[in-house]
């Protein structure tokens, strides 16, 4: 046998390296994308209160703050009933009269109804 020659073994070794190399260098490459990381751009649902009066106004937000926004995927009205941040263990409830709640990872108003890549289920 020639010491070039890859045994079964070592072929598929190397391939699954290669694979994981792929796979965490487009997470990395999508991570860090762009240098202007935007909020999605959502309609307000007319159906839904909460975000007809909106809970994006992020204008005393840092440029960082709003980026994290972005990163996390933060949308005011998501398609995934069972992901609200309603019901989310990271939510924080509206003060008063504001329709508008908080998170404990993300600056800025929170629609009861939105959703980021961060949600996490309340504990029962």
């Amino acid at each position: 046998m020639n010491s070039n020659d890859l045994s079964r073994r070592d072929f598929f070794l190397r391939a699954s390296a290669l694979g994981v190399a792929a796979v965490g260098g487009s997470a990395l490459l999508a991570a860090c994308g762009g240098k202007e990381a935007a909020t999605p751009d959502v309609p307000a649902a007319a159906s839904d209160p909460v975000a007809a009066g909106g809970c994006n106004d992020v204008t005393g937000l840092t440029e960082q703050e709003k980026q994290m926004r972005g990163a996390l995927q933060y949308i005011e009205v998501t398609e995934i009933p069972d992901k609200r941040c309603d019901n989310c263990q990271l939510y924080i409830e509206p003060e008063g009269t504001s329709a508008c709640g908080a998170c404990k990872i993300l600056k800025g108003p929170v629609a009861p109804a939105g959703h980021c890549t961060s949600w996490a289920a309340k504990p029962a």
